[in-house]
């Protein structure tokens, strides 16, 4: 039996089991920003060749509805490999990732 290290346990759990928060500062405050951000992202689905997803419609309602905090805001994710994350820094937003708390 091969003993995987404590640490990289721990990390493959959170992982799988817990969201993370992607935190994205818009590149103008209020309105405005959500929707060059939105702007952005299905240019970056179609520039790419990525389907746009079938809740598309739901996400927008999501990022026009979120609370933004010193011009940023908060979208849950699942894994740090997430799509947003790659559209975050391919079309340079300034952006973090925490674990939900």
């Amino acid at each position: 039996m091969v003993k995987l290290d404590e640490e990289e346990d721990e990390v493959n759990e959170e992982e799988s089991v817990f969201h993370k928060k992607l935190k994205i500062k818009l590149k103008e405050k209020g309105k405005e920003g959500r929707l060059i951000l939105l702007k952005d992202y299905l240019d970056y689905l179609i520039r790419e060749n990525r389907t746009i997803p079938p809740d598309f419609p739901t996400f927008v309602r999501e990022i026009m509805g979120l609370d933004e905090r010193g011009g940023f805001i908060h979208i849950r994710i699942w894994h740090e490999n997430s799509e947003l994350v790659d559209f975050a820094k391919i079309r340079g937003y300034e952006h973090k990732i925490d674990a939900y708390d």
